[in-house]
């Protein structure tokens, strides 16, 4: 009943009223099998339209872009010579970001903020169909299909919904047959809670923040638990490391399927079943990288093909990562994210005026393998604390080369490694890699 549901009535209702869900679906899971330059065409017609409205309709760019018409812009090489959209720009001219002769319902949404600046934005209905079937396509790679049951260790809502948005939730995951547990809040009965609903329920897929998945693998290690079995494992929202995956596979015995978005554009990129990198979701987003390198890595921009309610060109997103010149063995002709790695404008301040970029704590800390989690915090302009999460535990030569590597851009600063069984979560139920209390009081 619930298969029928989900993959035929439901998207037959959502195109009766003018959606174009399962028309976005069944596309892409054609075109995700185009060669390169049959997707780079696509895009770069989909990109003329986009600039077509900007320069035309939307005061942001008129002004941004004054002088140059779509005339001027011929080539990739071309495209890439323009301004780069910042966050700040994004929050300070909402309303200019929006072209004057879309006449689509208007979406409000927003970041969660984890720079310490959220950004608010418009999206249009036909985008909203483009993103979440693009994130169809990218949870299919791992299996997960609609009406394929599925545990999620996600989010809640702020605040209390209506109670009409609740009914709304709670029949779209009845028909989706998963289910959303918050873990925001952390603790012993949470865990129990969910483990046992794993165990009775037998979802047989896992999705969830990449801290949220390595808590409740912890949990079931720690407390010497039945292992649920799943088919596959999808982890997001966070930086995967090559140590979080393996144990993760270890402990569920389950592949496990790495995915890249972020709440402007939702699904960017996801792993296929050959995990050689993450393939980009090229019909609906265009990816770049731009700037000077960080540890290996470069800042990522975006721009998306389809929202015309808040329009989004070359968009500094405040990652880090590295495009891929090759293609995956599997055969689909999209391009490749080889990794990404955060964010880019988290920054440690010393006293002495030098700042230490949070990438050189990715850097240093991935070369030792017994590190499953860690965060940096700073209580001071002078003391900094490393508190890390070790199995089987922090090793001499670890803690020997933490020492050494932190000490040379630290200097004189007050410096302590503190060994824990758990990070403790942000608001939003993730693990913040690096945390600065300085000016807080």
């Amino acid at each position: 009943m619930k298969g029928f549901l989900a993959q035929s009535l439901i998207p037959a209702v959502k195109t009766l009223r003018g959606r174009s869900y399962s028309k976005r679906v069944s596309f892409l899971s054609k075109s995700q099998w185009w060669s390169p330059d049959e997707l780079r065409e696509f895009q770069w017609r989909e990109l003329q339209v986009l600039l077509k409205i900007a320069l035309d309709s939307v005061p942001f760019y008129r002004k941004k872009y004054a002088g140059i018409r779509l005339e001027d812009i011929r080539t990739w090489d071309d495209f890439t010579r323009l301004p780069i959209l910042t966050r700040q720009e994004v929050q300070q001219h909402l309303q200019d970001l929006c072209s004057t002769s879309y006449t689509g319902k208007l979406q409000m949404h927003s970041t969660g903020g984890s720079s310490g600046q959220p950004v608010r934005f418009y999206r249009s209905i036909e985008s909203y169909d483009w993103r979440t079937a693009a994130t169809a396509r990218v949870y299919a790679w791992s299996g997960l299909n609609p009406s394929e049951s599925s545990l999620h260790l996600w989010g809640a809502p702020v605040g209390t919904p209506p109670w009409s948005a609740r009914l709304k939730t709670s029949i779209h995951d009845w028909v989706r047959n998963q289910r959303i547990m918050p873990t925001f809040l952390q603790s012993e009965s949470v865990w129990r809670e969910i483990h046992s609903y794993a165990l009775k329920k037998k979802p047989k897929y896992l999705l969830g923040y990449v801290s949220s998945l390595i808590s409740f693998a912890r949990f079931i290690e720690s407390f010497s638990l039945p292992r649920p079995h799943f088919v596959s494992i999808v982890a997001a929202a966070e930086t995967l490391s090559e140590r979080q995956r393996m144990y993760l596979e270890s402990t569920f015995g389950a592949p496990v399927f790495n995915t890249y978005g972020s709440r402007e554009f939702m699904s960017i990129g996801g792993e296929c079943e050959k995990h050689e990198g993450l393939h980009v979701n090229a019909e609906n987003v265009v990816v770049e990288t731009s700037g000077g390198e960080l540890s290996g890595a470069f800042p990522i921009l975006v721009s998306d093909l389809h929202n015309h309610a808040t329009i989004f060109l070359r968009y500094a997103i405040g990652d880090l990562g590295t495009l891929s010149a090759r293609s995956c063995s599997c055969g689909r002709g999209l391009p490749m994210l080889d990794r990404v790695v955060g964010r880019q404008n988290e920054m440690l301040r010393l006293s002495d005026g030098r700042e230490v970029s949070s990438i050189f704590f990715r850097h240093t800390l991935k070369e030792i393998g017994e590190i499953l989690e860690y965060q940096v915090v700073q209580l001071s302009p002078s003391h900094v604390v490393l508190k890390v999460v070790a199995l089987p535990r922090l090793s001499e030569g670890g803690r020997a080369l933490i020492d050494r590597e932190f000490k040379k851009v630290l200097g004189d600063a007050q410096f302590s490694i503190e060994v824990v069984n758990e990070i403790d979560k942000s608001r939003s139920g993730k693990n913040p890699l690096f945390v600065s209390v300085v000016g807080r009081g």
